[in-house]
């Protein structure tokens, strides 16, 4: 079994090659403080195996959509811009998790079962600062926008 700062290193490696392979985006360490968001959005998804748990990423919709403009060339002014910001979040979720569960594999023959990802919108502020207060929450900045990520093991 790894342990706490092998899987957070893990966990922050395959989120950064996610974004840069999906929407060439770069994630960072928090250098700074940035502002925190009022909407923002949640995608989770469950994984059984040698090693079972839950991946949860929150994000601003504001970033979810920046971020789904970059891999799926959405106008801002598409009629389904929201609803195509989500699958393309819930996407980077399961790429994410495609990246990472081979890492948790103790054998390269290891299989691995998924959900499909499942959303959550966040409407206040309260409800980030929340989540983000948790000790297992990790967030990067990307482009300019604090993303969190947490995988919790069972």
């Amino acid at each position: 079994m790894l342990d706490t700062n092998e899987l957070t290193t893990i966990l922050t490696d395959s989120l950064s090659q996610a974004l840069e392979t999906m929407a060439f985006m770069v994630a960072m360490p928090m250098e700074d403080e940035l502002p925190e968001p009022e909407n923002s959005l949640q995608a989770t998804m469950q994984f059984q195996g040698p090693q079972s748990g839950r991946l949860e990423m929150t994000a601003p919709v504001e970033w979810v959509e920046m971020f789904a403009a970059n891999v799926m060339g959405i106008e801002p002014d598409d009629p389904d811009t929201e609803e195509k910001s989500v699958d393309a979040f819930k996407e980077l979720l399961n790429t994410i998790c495609g990246v990472l569960l081979p890492r948790l594999a103790e054998d390269p023959a290891d299989i691995f079962n998924v959900t499909i990802p499942q959303s959550q919108a966040f409407t206040t502020l309260e409800q980030w600062q929340q989540y983000v207060a948790q000790d297992d929450v990790n967030i990067l900045e990307v482009d300019f926008h604090p993303v969190a990520i947490r995988m919790i093991m069972e």
